[in-house]
């Protein structure tokens, strides 16, 4: 059969089409099965890095790195971002137990409280990215047995409390020689207690003769005689938590009743803010004030007090937790660390308050966590549990890019040895021309 010209026409150009289709269709099966081989290849790397972190710590991180370069999501940089901050974990094993922690903002120096006994105090330093204790003491008042404590920023002012004893107030101005500069006589069982970061302002909670809790603010500007100010009372018979903030004009109580915030611009008439029943259970304020973060039964809230008029609930930082008891903020607000009667623990960047940003898990071994602490730049971080020593963290590799911190600190590429004995055989697209996997320079295939 013979077709015209023009319908011969038609049907080649026809049959081009046809062919281009077929041509770009198998093209994108191929993307697309070259797509979905790079995720699991991205996925099984990262799971077998997490799996290494406490057996080869190097390959650990090499692997989350490749995860990340190979496919960056939510599941690869989380995981490459918890083995670099678990990295720096250092447990202090000295002592068995430490239900509060403190630390000065500078991260030099911290103590640590088992409960019902003494003080201990150490000093820290960095060495690179390495922490060192360098030396362990007691902070003692002979026969004492200390059940709460609260520390000034610069760690020049130390509280104690003993239940049906009275407060003790210690200068640690030189700190190879604390010198107790007062004790208040007092014969209360004590809730909480709570010190300014100026060191200047104290909150201190006790039950009261009805059973109720009563909070007293009490002007510390002169260590050797401090002055009570005024008294509160906080709702509800049992008390979580207090903070201060650090220039001593904003504090809050939280306890099974709800969270109570007062103006102490005036310590002698403290002005109520804020106050719910939704059964609080944790606080800390940024430096000036401004930015809270409160723990809760379901995670942790983030509020603005910027308008002390109307705080206002910024966001929501959930997840599996369950009764956030422990919280610590740092970077003038821009930081926080969250962790849970579960043992679970999470640091988060604050920078854009109204969506917090998950940093890093920190490792707490399935302990029930009772108290953290931040250094002001976030690069150290305490954890107190009944279950064990306190915990140390050098976070100066958490980024919010990941991978960024890692080439920043590591750099280099996965020796083609390595890269093949946990690729399987499935990365071999991936090499430059020496086999090796290169995790921060160049451009990968496919």
């Amino acid at each position: 059969m013979h077709l015209p010209h023009a319908d011969r026409t038609r049907w080649f150009l026809a049959l081009l089409v046809v062919l281009a289709v077929s041509a770009w269709s198998t093209a994108v099966e191929a993307g697309e099965r070259h797509d979905v081989e790079r995720v699991a290849l991205a996925r099984k790397l990262a799971l077998k890095g997490a799996q290494l972190r406490e057996v080869d710590a190097g390959d650990a991180r090499w692997l989350g790195a490749a995860a990340v370069r190979l496919h960056a999501d939510a599941q690869t940089r989380e995981a490459l971002a918890d083995t670099l901050a678990n990295d720096g974990l250092f447990d202090l094993n000295d002592v068995t137990r430490a239900d509060e922690v403190a630390m000065t903002s500078d991260g030099s120096f911290m103590l640590a409280l088992p409960f019902d006994e003494k003080v201990h105090r150490w000093e820290l330093s960095r060495e690179h990215t390495e922490r060192d204790v360098l030396d362990k003491d007691v902070l003692d008042r002979k026969g004492s047995e200390v059940v709460e404590m609260a520390m000034s920023a610069d760690g020049t002012t130390v509280l104690t409390a003993e239940h049906y004893e009275g407060l003790t107030v210690w200068d640690l101005d030189d700190r190879a020689h604390p010198r107790k500069t007062a004790f208040l006589s007092r014969a209360e069982f004590f809730y909480e207690i709570a010190l300014s970061g100026d060191g200047t302002t104290a909150l201190v909670a006790y039950e009261g003769l009805d059973g109720g809790v009563i909070a007293e603010v009490w002007d510390f500007r002169r260590r050797s005689h401090p002055a009570r100010r005024s008294t509160l009372k906080v709702a509800g018979d049992y008390l979580y938590g207090m903070a201060v903030s650090a220039d001593g004009k904003t504090a809050a109580a939280v306890g099974g009743n709800g969270a109570l915030v007062w103006d102490l611009t005036d310590p002698a008439h403290p002005v109520e803010l804020y106050a719910n029943d939704q059964g609080e259970e944790s606080v800390a304020f940024s430096p000036d004030g401004r930015r809270a973060v409160f723990g809760t039964g379901r995670g942790a809230d983030v509020w603005d007090l910027s308008d002390r008029t109307k705080p206002v609930r910024v966001a929501t930082m959930g997840g599996d937790f369950h009764d956030v008891f422990a919280v610590a903020v740092a970077r003038k607000g821009e930081l926080a660390l969250t962790a849970d009667y579960s043992g679970r623990a999470v640091l988060w960047d604050l920078s854009e308050p109204s969506r917090p940003v998950r940093l890093a898990g920190l490792k707490t071994g399935g302990r029930a966590v009772h108290a953290v602490a931040l250094s002001e730049d976030g690069r150290t971080a305490v954890m107190g549990s009944p279950w064990g020593g306190p915990r140390i963290w050098d976070l100066s590799g958490v980024d919010r890019d990941p991978l960024r911190s890692f080439c920043r600190r590591d750099g280099g590429a996965v020796p083609g040895e390595l890269w093949e004995r946990y690729a399987d055989g499935q990365g071999s697209a991936y090499v430059d021309e020496d086999g090796d996997f290169q995790l921060c320079d160049g451009v990968l295939t496919r």
